[in-house]
C-alpha cells in the first residue's frame, strides 16, 4: 500500500500539530534508558528550529512520544539569511560544506519544509541514542503524524492539548509542574531571571514580551485544571482571570480532549469543517497526481514488442 500524502500550505505562515511515537511504543525517552535524553532530544529541536524557517510554539515530551506544535514560514528568500542557516547547519553537522550561491534555492526549499525538519529532528535524535546505548536500530516508529491547524483559534486549542498531556497522564495537576513540556520549561526560565521571546499570537499580542509569557502558562495552568481537574479547588498559586473562550466553547473542548480529536490522524485538518473539507480534498487531488505520475512512469518502462522482434 502506498503511502499517505503528506498534505502541507503552501502559504507565508503554517501551523502544524506533529506527532511521532516509539517504536513498539516502548518508553525509550524514559530515563532508565538513556539518563537525560529528554534533554538531548529538546536541544535538538531547538537547533534544527534554527537553521529551519520553523518555530516551536509548544511541545512535550512523554516516556514514549513527543507534540510539537509549529508555525512553519515561507519568508520571501534571502540569500544572505540562507548563508547564515546553512552555515548554522554546518556547525551542527561539523560539516566541512562551504555556501555557494547556487545552493540558495535547494536550501530555501529545504528549510521551509515541514518533512524535512521533521526528518532532520527524528534522524537526530535516533543517532544520539543509539550512540549512548551503543546500539544500533529504530528509535522512532511509523511516519511522523501531522494536522494543518486551520488558524491562531485553533491554534490555542492545539498548543494546550499538547501541554495538558501530562495532565492527562497524572504525572502532575498542572502543565507548568511538568519539566518536559514548554510551559514548565518557560516557568523555568523565567524564574531564572532569562529573557524569552514568546511569539505574538492573537490572545497574547497586545502583551509585553515577559507578560506574555507569564500570561500562557498562567493560561495552560488554569485551562488544565478546568479541563482535566476540579474547577471548584484550583491548583494554589493558578490565578483565576478571564479566559479567552467561553464556557460553551470550554465544554466543547473537554469533549474534544476526552476524544482525543486533536490526534484523530486520519484526518489531517484540524479547523472548522469547511476547513477540513477543504483539506481533504487537497489529500484527494494530491493522490491523483501521484497516482497519475506512477501510471505515466509504468507506461514509460513498459518495452513495445514491435520495437525488440525476437
Amino acid at each position: 500500500m502506498s503511502r499517505r500524502p503528506r498534505i502541507k500550505l503552501d502559504k507565508p505562515i503554517a501551523y502544524y500539530h506533529v506527532m511521532t511515537r516509539t517504536a513498539q511504543q516502548e518508553f525509550y525517552l524514559d530515563d532508565s534508558y538513556v539518563p537525560g535524553f529528554k534533554h538531548v532530544m529538546l536541544d535538538i529541536f531547538q537547533k534544527a528550529a534554527s537553521v529551519f524557517y520553523v518555530n516551536i510554539l509548544a511541545w512535550v515530551i512523554m516516556d514514549n512520544h513527543y507534540h510539537l506544535c509549529l508555525e512553519v514560514e515561507k519568508p520571501p528568500m534571502d540569500p544572505e539569511d540562507l548563508r547564515i542557516r546553512f552555515e548554522r547547519l554546518q556547525e551542527i553537522n561539523v560539516g566541512k560544506r562551504r555556501w555557494q550561491p547556487e545552493l540558495a534555492h535547494a536550501c530555501y526549499k529545504r528549510f521551509t519544509d515541514l518533512s524535512e525538519f521533521m526528518k532532520s529532528i527524528n534522524y537526530r535524535t535516533a543517532i544520539a541514542f543509539n550512540r549512548a546505548r551503543d546500539t544500533k536500530g529504530h528509535l522512532w516508529g511509523a511516519r511522523y503524524n501531522s494536522k494543518v491547524v486551520e488558524d491562531e483559534h485553533g491554534l490555542l486549542k492545539v498548543m494546550c492539548y499538547i501541554e495538558h498531556n501530562p495532565v492527562k497522564a497524572g504525572l502532575c495537576k498542572t502543565s507548568s509542574l511538568y519539566p518536559w513540556c514548554s510551559a514548565g520549561d518557560l516557568k523555568r526560565r523565567l524564574a531564572a531571571g532569562k529573557t524569552i521571546d514568546f511569539p505574538a499570537i492573537n490572545f497574547l499580542k497586545n502583551l509585553p514580551r515577559k507578560r506574555r509569557t507569564q500570561r500562557y502558562i498562567q493560561l495552560v495552568d488554569e485551562l488544565a485544571t478546568k479541563l482535566h481537574g476540579d474547577p471548584a479547588s484550583p491548583e494554589p498559586g493558578v490565578a483565576s482571570y478571564e479566559l479567552p473562550i467561553t464556557d460553551a466553547e470550554l465544554e466543547a473542548w473537554r469533549e474534544e480532549f476526552a476524544s482525543k480529536a486533536p490526534e484523530d490522524w486520519s484526518n489531517q485538518a484540524f479547523g472548522s469543517g469547511a476547513f477540513q473539507i477543504e483539506i481533504a480534498r487537497k489529500e484527494q487531488a494530491k493522490k491523483q497526481k501521484i497516482t497519475k505520475v506512477r501510471k505515466e512512469a509504468v507506461k514509460r518502462r513498459r518495452i513495445d514488442p514491435s520495437e525488440h522482434p525476437g
